[in-house]
């Protein structure tokens, strides 16, 4: 039976085949926090027995899809949109810069167009899991809606562990009775070394919906089996108040000072109230012995947060920061426009001024581009049913060297359900540029930005993973990975009619061979009655190059990161004509100091003026990098007065600049490291000790063979390339 649109459908019909308007011009509000804390802790061992849960998990089938806007009129909203739907193109899949044009498939991308290896990934569910990956030195972390699996790189299945045995500790406090745990974000932040992993909990009842948590979950370290320190944090408090609305759709953020958490609250009858967001201090959150954690909260109270257009901002998404942990903090959220406001052609960009500051201040700038829709529901071959694309919010936000990159779901009448890709320069607040993909129906891109993007600029079209239901050629076919993973069968649960297909995708960038890891989910051939199902699968793009030195072959070793370093501008190699790098040569003291420099903070920097070292002059090309270095408490010289920049680096010091360069501004030179020796001829008494053993452990090095480090050998040319991009791009 066909669906008779409502008033708001109408409405929404008539705005989609009318003029796409902008946003309302209104001046900007400061935003203040309150404060708030928690208390509910406990230290987690992985590797451990699982515990006996305290309380009954529910399925997360249970939890809907919320928008901003009741069902019933998002559903209006959507059947406007599949007016506009395609079941076949003529042409294949391309990225369309907009609004200069399309840019052709072959164009240069910063990664492979296939995988070089992937696998299954936690076995097929019946509901979509909405997987997503975290990538850290030696291990890779898939979790779908119920559970956490741990991987090694090469993708061999160690173990599989329940949220309800994860969290078993906390859960007695916050959800004693039966609790729905949904919604999990897990991350690898390569800037300090750490896992964290967020997961929403509130009870499975709808009648008894009325307060929700927030499951946070930290390593100890960068490996899994390091141990875990897990918070709950209540999301319905404000300040200290306890509100009757709970969380959902939460996200996870951070940059080099700061966690930011984000969320929309709900009352109990499923309707949207506000948007909020959530700091805490790093050096908070990443103390091992913690057991009490503060936070600062934005969008409480009668303070709601708002967009240019007076509307209440929804799914603020915080950002997750790349490349160097320069000591600034970024402090950045982006969210679209609200569903029944669209379409629309604007971005807001939220800055928090300060994020160690007490109270914070936060303000929001409206950024005006191409305007978009809701995306259409997705079809898919063999059925009439189609697959839920999700609402226009942002998915996923990643900052790099001055921009900000944005995917998220959208539509236009001329493709109805796309991807679109933001690029944010975040100094003059502007959109540098956008992109869609055109000739597919895609959703739910996996997303990151590798150290082999160039700043401010659009991925190309094989660079780009979403989930689809398009072919390459154009033609309908199974929903599955772009890429990655064909579907075997259409997915349909709720039969005949528009099935929910997951929240998101997962991507991220490998911290130590710096490609791109993509984990999502695929159609399997529907069960007996036609009931779909859903597998998972896990793949590694590796990152291309171009090369920049003609004695630097493509078969070596060094390679890529020899060419990633050039790129940023880090080294221009030993000679110009002809352009060499001279990979074999000795990095000496003012050599690696120019390195880590321009590595942590361009070549943009202040620097104190009177000399730290007699034997170096203010004359010196190399007088700023030694200040900086020695500024920053990087570097104390080889004497108390000298700093011996022409003699060349030992291996050992290389490690204690790299790791004090990558954990001094958090940790200082108090930073958790393993005690067990990775090396025999780096022993514990060694005064180098700890830093080897760090530099290690966050994946900087294998050593100069499998027992050794080579201490006392000095550094090459082509070694210090493979540790800076390790330690500060990728």
């Amino acid at each position: 039976m066909a669906r008779r649109l409502s008033a708001a459908g109408r409405s929404a019909c008539a705005a989609w085949i009318g003029l796409w308007l902008g946003a309302a011009s209104l001046a900007a509000q400061t935003y203040i926090s309150t404060t708030g804390q928690t208390s509910i802790s406990a230290d987690y061992d992985p590797t451990g027995p699982a515990p006996k849960a305290p309380v009954t998990v529910a399925a997360p089938s249970t939890l809907p899809f919320l928008a901003a806007v009741p069902a019933g009129q998002y559903l209006d909203l959507k059947a406007a949109a599949a007016r506009f739907s395609q079941s076949s193109f003529t042409s294949p899949a391309l990225v369309d810069v907009m609004p200069g044009g399309a840019r052709a498939p072959g164009a240069a991308t910063p990664i492979a167009a296939t995988p070089s290896f992937s696998w299954q990934g936690i076995p097929p569910v019946l509901q979509p899991p909405s997987p997503d990956m975290a990538v850290g030195p030696s291990d890779a972390l898939m979790v779908i809606n119920s559970n956490l699996a741990q991987f090694t790189r090469p993708g061999t299945l160690v173990s599989v562990t329940s949220f309800q045995s994860w969290f078993n500790d906390v859960l007695a406090t916050t959800c004693p009775s039966s609790c729905l745990l949904f919604d999990p974000w897990i991350v690898y932040d390569q800037l300090h070394g750490r896992f964290l992993l967020l997961v929403g909990a509130t009870p499975s009842s709808q009648p008894s919906r009325t307060f929700s948590y927030l499951l946070l979950s930290v390593s100890k370290g960068a490996t899994f089996a390091g141990g875990w320190k897990n918070f709950a944090l209540n999301a319905s408090a404000e300040g200290m108040n306890q509100t009757q609305f709970w969380g959902d759709s939460w996200r996870l953020g951070y940059d080099n000072v700061a966690i930011y958490l984000s969320g929309n609250m709900y009352n109990v009858s499923g309707n949207f109230q506000y948007a909020k967001v959530r700091v805490l201090k790093k050096s908070d959150v990443y103390n091992p012995t913690a057991t009490t954690l503060a936070y600062q909260e934005l969008g409480s109270g009668s303070a709601k947060l708002r967009n240019a257009d007076a509307t209440i901002a929804f799914s603020l998404v915080p950002i997750r920061q790349r490349g160097s942990p320069n000591s600034a903090a970024v402090g950045l959220l982006v969210n679209t426009a609200n569903v029944p406001n669209l379409p629309a052609a604007y971005l807001t960009v939220w800055k928090i001024a300060d994020p160690l500051a007490t109270p914070l201040t936060m303000t929001p700038t409206t950024l005006t581009g191409t305007s978009y829709g809701l995306p259409a529901p997705a079809p898919e071959l063999g059925t009439s049913a189609t697959l839920d694309s999700g609402d226009t919010r942002i998915l996923k936000a990643v900052y790099r060297s001055g921009f900000l990159y944005t995917a998220r779901d959208t539509g236009y009448t001329d493709q109805a359900t796309t991807i679109t890709y933001d690029v944010i320069d975040t100094v003059a607040l502007k959109i540098a540029s956008q992109a869609r993909l055109l000739n597919t129906n895609a959703f739910y891109p996996a997303f990151d930005i590798p150290a082999t993007v160039p700043a401010g600029t659009q991925f190309a079209s094989t660079s780009l993973i979403t989930g689809t239901t398009t072919a390459p050629d154009g033609t309908l076919t199974y929903p599955g990975i772009s890429s990655l993973k064909n579907g075997t069968g259409y997915f349909d649960i709720n039969f005949g009619a528009t099935s929910r297909w997951g929240d998101y995708f997962g991507g991220t960038v490998d911290p130590v061979s710096g490609g791109l890891w993509v984990s999502g989910e695929y159609a399997l051939a529907p069960l007996s009655g036609g009931f779909g199902q859903s597998g998972t699968w896990a793949g590694y793009f590796p990152w291309l190059t171009t090369s920049a030195f003609t004695d630097v072959p493509s078969t070596s070793p060094y390679y890529d990161f020899i060419n990633v370093l050039s790129s940023w501008q880090i080294t221009t190699g030993c000679s110009a004509n002809p352009p060499l790098f001279c990979p074999t040569n000795i990095v000496t003291r003012d050599q690696i100091a120019t390195f880590v420099i321009r590595s942590m903070l361009g070549n943009t920097f202040t620097y104190s003026n009177t000399p730290h070292f007699t034997d170096v002059p203010a004359t010196s090309p190399f007088f700023p990098y030694i200040q900086k270095l020695a500024d920053l408490g990087l570097t104390h010289g080889c004497t108390a007065t000298t700093y011996c920049p022409g003699n060349p680096v030992l291996r050992q010091d290389a490690a204690v600049l790299l790791v004090r360069g990558k954990l001094e501004s958090l940790f200082g030179d108090n930073f958790t490291f393993p005690t067990t020796p990775f090396f025999t001829d780096v022993p514990a008494t060694s005064p180098q000790f700890p830093y080897v053993q760090k530099m290690y452990e966050l994946g900087l090095t294998t050593g100069c063979s499998a027992t050794q480090f080579c201490p006392t050998a000095t550094m090459t040319r082509q070694e210090a390339a493979v540790f800076l991009t390790r330690a500060f791009l990728n």
